[in-house]
């Protein structure tokens, strides 16, 4: 039997090649599946010069090691499947509950979601994702049953290489899986409240130490890790908006994944307390701080614009975030841009706009806002998030 039925995912995948079918047994076996002799949507084949390549429809698959054959190949069944249930937010992230709590680990490449992850499952943890991270419409974490995949070599953790020395999975020159029946992992299905959102900064050198980010930053965190498809931008804004709304958002910056596991587990045991400490005080101006060079500014135009149908726009503190009428890009804007947009509630111009926010600060340099009202119509314009008004256009 050489098909393989998972549950959740609507193609079927055909694997010959003994090993790495034996190989994606275990990679797979908290995601449910069935085995057959049918015929499937998709079939692997071992290529010559070695290395594995499986194609599903317009789907290509290629890589040099069942490894990263196997990895590569989650992260596609991971968003089918994911793509089939409406309204669930994909995160390029990794997801962890322990001591009642469930946390959601954001950051950049390299900032250590992995690692940290396997080193809190080594502390009893369990993971509920790690290189993609799902919530459901209820915003509950959503296991897709994959196993943490580790870098290597190892970081100088004595707790963690003990850990995965003992849970071995498949590997290549790169990286290494642990196995996923021994690997502290949900089962794919498996849900679990979520409770805080942590964006992870590796630091050189320095104590782990939790910071408070704001609701806009936390925001903007969770955007620049969503997956989403061309359609789906303002529904993933709503999903992103509502969770700074009603969950802390915190940075956790360390340099050691033992200190940073440590640090992570007692706030839980405390119950999430809010960290003294903000990691970016909100800005209280409506207009930019940076001062603008001297100079005349060129005469705003009396052009009326209104907003674009459809765009979906969510302010969170003092900035907001716009999805574009096709729900494909989603743009960020600052203290002023938001005043703008709610201001174009109603036909305006920059001439209109540039009087009404003259009027507004008058203690601000003319020319100044004259030319960030410029700037912010030109970006509104080119990204068809405003359109022209027909007709005579009014002046200031």
């Amino acid at each position: 039997m050489t098909t393989f039925h998972f549950e959740g995912l609507p193609w079927s995948l055909r694997i010959e090649s003994t090993p790495l079918r034996e190989a994606a047994r275990r990679f797979f076996a908290l995601w449910p599946h069935r085995l057959s002799d049918e015929e499937a949507d998709g079939r692997v084949e071992a290529l010559p010069g070695g290395g594995y390549c499986w194609r599903c429809g317009d789907r290509v698959v290629r890589e040099s090691s069942a490894a990263a054959f196997l990895c590569s190949l989650s992260i596609e069944m991971a968003q089918a499947c994911c793509a089939a249930r409406p309204g669930l937010l994909r995160l390029h992230s990794a997801a962890v509950a322990g001591r009642g709590r469930g946390l959601l680990l954001c950051g950049r490449h390299h900032a250590g979601k992995s690692v940290l992850t396997a080193r809190l499952i080594a502390d009893g943890w369990t993971g509920f994702g790690d290189d993609m991270a799902a919530l459901t419409t209820e915003s509950r974490l959503l296991s897709l049953g994959i196993a943490p995949r580790l870098r290597l070599p190892l970081p100088p953790s004595r707790a963690l290489r003990s850990f995965a020395a003992l849970r071995r999975g498949c590997r290549d020159d790169e990286a290494m899986y642990l196995d996923a029946a021994r690997s502290g992992t949900a089962a794919w299905g498996e849900e679990h409240d979520l409770h805080a959102v942590v964006v992870l900064r590796r630091r050189a050198s320095g104590t782990a130490r939790l910071r408070a980010l704001s609701a806009s930053d936390g925001v903007a965190a969770l955007l620049a890790r969503t997956l989403f498809e061309g359609g789906e931008a303002g529904a993933m804004l709503e999903i992103a908006c509502g969770l700074m709304r009603r969950l802390p958002c915190v940075v956790l910056e360390y340099a050691d994944a033992d200190a940073a596991a440590r640090r992570l587990d007692v706030w839980a045991r405390q119950g999430l307390p809010r960290p003294p400490e903000l990691a970016a005080a909100e800005r209280a101006a409506l207009l930019p701080g940076r001062p603008a060079p001297d100079g005349e500014a060129a005469e705003p135009s009396s052009r009326l614009w209104r907003r674009a149908g459809n765009a979906v726009f969510r302010q969170v503190g003092l900035e907001g975030y716009l999805a574009d009428a096709r729900g494909a890009a989603l743009y960020r804007l600052n203290p002023l841009g938001c005043a703008v947009w709610r201001m174009l509630d109603s036909p305006l111009s920059e001439a209109r706009t540039v009087s009404l926010l003259r009027e507004a600060f008058p203690g601000t340099d003319r020319n100044r806002i004259a030319r960030d009202v410029r700037r912010l119509f030109e970006a509104l314009r080119t990204r068809r998030l405003v359109l022209p008004v027909r007709g005579e256009a009014r002046g200031a």
